[in-house]
């Protein structure tokens, strides 16, 4: 059979043990990774170091062709084993064995005698980052810088800046949760934000503390104030369709989206307010979430909060703990040779 059509035909009758693997290499190119992106670039990139492991692993010579047999669970397992061995990171190691992979499940698609030899040959583990957060100490380090900035009472932005950090801090809602925030969504007491769409397209419901109550209920008022200068009498029913956290940048009476805040504006509104810190919007959230962990223990009610709808997303908040025992083992090690010395006094 001819292997540049192997990505080109119905299921192939005929045997591609001994075809070209550069030619079935070729073909996968074309058909998946031949674009300038940054993808297909990392593809033909990893089919490259996996043809000179081939080529080594079975130490064929260069008159000797390399052939789709020699493409084997064992070559494969060896090609992982090699790129850790050789320094590479794990994340980078697991990307170059899923574009093997897919190659071998495209082929075995097209080729009746072909199996995937990669299919069963394991990922290494990739420890997930700790989530950065910022403490209670640089918490109150961006009240201050945001109290100072806020001196001008007159100034609604600065208003709405100081609102939307403390609120998403409180709340650990995701910087678009924020943006889309409806009015409608508030309870009357202020102490509940329901129907808050998550990634996973489910809803959940969001507690307000009481310490943040008030600070949102004077945001609001100024807020009214604000639509004010657009709509001459502002109704209830309209309003609750409008934003909780409004930009009037462009905006038109009667047109509720032209409201929203943009998710740069929502970037900027944090970065301007945390310039001497340099945080990021969803820091916030992290702190939340970790914040909550350190004060329940519960991992189930953080993935509730968080709208988490796989509690193993959930998990990678339980690093800063694990590094807290560490260091809770470490001390206790310590304090026990104190006693052992005292005792053999």
């Amino acid at each position: 059979m001819s292997n540049d059509d192997v990505y080109n035909s119905s299921k192939s009758q005929g045997s591609i043990q001994n075809s070209a693997f550069l030619n079935v290499v070729d073909s996968y190119i074309r058909y998946y990774a031949a674009g300038s992106s940054h993808t297909s670039r990392a593809k033909r990139l990893d089919l490259e170091k996996f043809v000179e492991h081939l080529t080594k692993f079975h130490a064929l010579s260069k008159s000797e062709k390399l052939k789709v047999k020699h493409w084997d669970y064992s070559a494969v397992q060896r090609f992982v084993e090699d790129l850790l061995s050789g320094g590479e990171a794990p994340a980078t190691v697991a990307r170059r064995l899923a574009t093997v992979k897919h190659m071998g499940r495209t082929l075995a698609e097209k080729a009746r005698d072909f199996i995937n030899p990669a299919k069963d040959v394991k990922p290494p583990l990739i420890k997930p980052p700790r989530p950065k957060a910022i403490d209670e100490k640089e918490v109150e380090k961006v009240r201050k810088v945001a109290s100072r900035r806020f001196e001008d009472k007159d100034s609604f932005i600065r208003l709405r800046n100081q609102t939307l950090f403390e609120f998403m801090l409180d709340t650990g809602l995701r910087a678009d949760e924020v943006r889309l925030l409806k009015l409608s969504q508030l309870d009357d007491k202020l102490e509940w934000i329901e129907n808050v769409r998550t990634k996973g397209k489910r809803f959940r419901n969001v507690y307000i503390t009481s310490e943040m109550r008030p600070k949102l209920a004077y945001y609001l008022e100024a807020r009214d104030k604000k639509l004010k200068q657009f709509y001459q009498k502002l109704s209830p029913a309209k309003n609750k369709i409008l934003p909780v956290f409004i930009s009037t940048y462009g905006a038109t009476a009667g047109k509720a989206e032209t409201f929203l805040m943009g998710a740069k504006t929502i970037w900027r509104a944090v970065n301007e307010l945390t310039a001497e810190t340099a945080l990021h919007p969803h820091l916030l959230r992290h702190s939340y979430a970790l914040d909550l962990l350190e004060s329940t223990g519960d991992l189930r009610i953080v993935a509730q909060a968080l709208g988490h709808s796989d509690i193993r997303t959930t998990m990678r908040y339980t690093e800063r703990r694990d590094q807290e025992i560490a260091e809770a083992l470490e001390a206790s090690r310590k304090r026990k040779k104190i006693r052992v010395k005292k005792a053999t006094k």
